[in-house]
């Protein structure tokens, strides 16, 4: 029986802190790792700092537990280090999330949540959250003891921690694992053979692909090929052209459905996001709440994980119906009231415009304006709905296109343009208000996906309450194999 939860916390004295800095940055010249570790490329300051000690109770250290001639050595004692595919704040997802506490309350795996360089006596919670050097390392059961000596060892340090494990809460412990600047493992024999869909523990012993610096054939994309394979045709809503340029796409497909792909203009400045009762909130530099218009929690889980899945594979298709229809569909969306409604939306477009030769329509957006100027922020969406054939060489060619605007604060469509040479093939008598409305629910999920792109592109930190947002269960209407 392991003992129950337990936490170190010490601190060493800011003079001497400094002064072991000092000594240790000089030596770091002098020691030499164990054989098996990559000590030429070790540029982290905090492994450099605590690897000496940690060498004395038989614990190496790595800056990548990766790298080729690390996992081609016989692993002989306990390794803590880093991993090429999870660099600096890179947080995990709702999965990994879950799986880490499925592991935990099993009493299977720990983790040791440190701020690097931080002492004195503030809420710990508090800090973590303020800090810059947050690190979590996760362990497996066997290797207890290496965590606790790490622990040990980085407290003697300067820095401050706390060992979670066997029976604690596990959404505290999750919290922390949720929010991590960076994220380790200590690597052991024992821990490389227990099978498990934890993230950290699952690449311990893989080595990276021949010529890179990752363990999948896309550097940082985390397999983007297997990823891709359960998504739409991937592609990117800028290779179909526009009124003015030829479509630049390579596939020799017509793509069809609904992409979303643009990055939000923004009239104000956003330091930070938060999750809090239930509702998303920014905050600017003065920490003044900008508060966001409402949106269904579940709504707004699924288009943030289709923005982070979108970056992942490079890809703005959400949906797709063949022409047999059956449905093809992100697998961040599938079974969501959200990719629901956007499905659905697909499924209109020739309901309005019944008379043009073509083969697909697809729903872009086009531009995306956020405002900071009212309470709650608004914001406009243009988007088109295209009309497309193939050419020759099936290459999708847009034969008419509908240009509307949609506002968030009265929530209206308005048409505003049309081109593309069968444009004057459109009757007269069409309802274009009306399919225009019939898009209103997707031009505003397009908003706030350009906007959660805005948000990531400029690093706008968001750790209160992102534990939380990631557990919401964003399950909705089950989306058809066929409709």
């Amino acid at each position: 029986m392991m003992p129950a939860a337990h936490k170190i916390r010490r601190a060493a004295s800011r003079g001497a802190a400094m002064a072991a800095l000092a000594s240790l940055f000089a030596l770091a010249s002098q020691y030499t790792l164990a054989d098996s570790l990559d000590a030429g490329v070790l540029d982290d300051a905090l492994l450099q700092q605590i690897a000496e000690a940690l060498d004395v109770h038989e614990i190496d250290v790595s800056s990548n537990l990766n790298a080729r001639d690390v996992v081609s050595q016989r692993i002989r004692r306990a390794r803590l280090g880093r991993f090429p595919d999870l660099p600096v704040d890179t947080f995990p997802g709702s999965e990994e999330i879950n799986a880490w506490e499925a592991g935990y309350a099993e009493g299977e795996v720990g983790g040791l949540v440190l701020i690097a360089g931080e002492s004195g006596g503030t809420d710990f919670t508090q800090r973590w959250f303020d800090s810059e050097r947050r690190l979590f390392i996760t362990f497996y059961s066997e290797d207890f003891a290496a965590a606790q000596k790490v622990a040990e060892v980085a407290a003697a340090n300067g820095h401050v921690a706390e060992l979670h494990f066997a029976g604690g809460d596990s959404a505290a412990a999750g919290q922390y694992y949720a929010t991590a600047a960076q994220r380790l493992a200590i690597d052991s024999r024992a821990a490389r053979r227990y099978r498990t869909d934890v993230t950290e523990l699952s690449y311990l012993g893989e080595r990276v692909r021949r010529r890179s610096n990752s363990l999948f054939r896309d550097d940082g994309n985390r397999g983007d090929s297997s990823l891709a394979r359960r998504e739409p045709s991937v592609f990117l809503k800028e290779t179909l052209g526009d009124e003015f340029n030829q479509s630049t796409i390579s596939e020799i497909v017509v793509p069809g459905g609904v992409a979303l792909g643009e990055t939000a203009e923004i009239d104000f400045t956003a330091e930070e996001m938060r999750y809090e009762r239930g509702s998303l909130v920014l905050l600017d530099a003065q920490d003044a709440r900008l508060n966001l218009p409402a949106i269904a929690p579940a709504e707004a889980k699924a288009l943030f994980d289709f923005v982070h899945r979108s970056e992942a594979i490079a890809s703005d298709a959400i949906v797709d119906i063949d022409a047999d229809g059956r449905v093809r569909i992100a697998s961040t969306l599938r079974d969501t009231d959200a990719g629901y409604a956007i499905m659905h939306a697909d499924t209109l477009p020739f309901e309005f415009v019944p008379n043009l030769p073509v083969t697909k329509s697809v729903v872009i957006d086009t531009q995306v304006e956020w405002h900071g100027d009212t309470a709650p922020l608004q914001f406009e969406t243009e988007f088109e709905v295209r009309f497309l054939s193939a050419d020759n060489m099936r290459i999708a060619q847009t034969r008419a296109a509908l240009v509307y605007e949609f506002n968030s604060q009265a929530e209206t469509v308005k048409y505003s343009d049309s081109w593309g040479r069968d444009v004057r093939r459109l009757d007269e008598n069409m309802d274009y208000a009306g399919l225009g409305e019939s898009m209103a629910e997707l031009a505003r999920y397009a908003g706030w996906a350009a906007l959660f792109r805005r948000l990531a592109q400029e690093d706008v930190r968001f750790l209160r309450g992102r534990y939380e947002f990631m557990k919401i269960d964003k399950t909705g209407q089950k989306t058809p194999i066929r409709y």
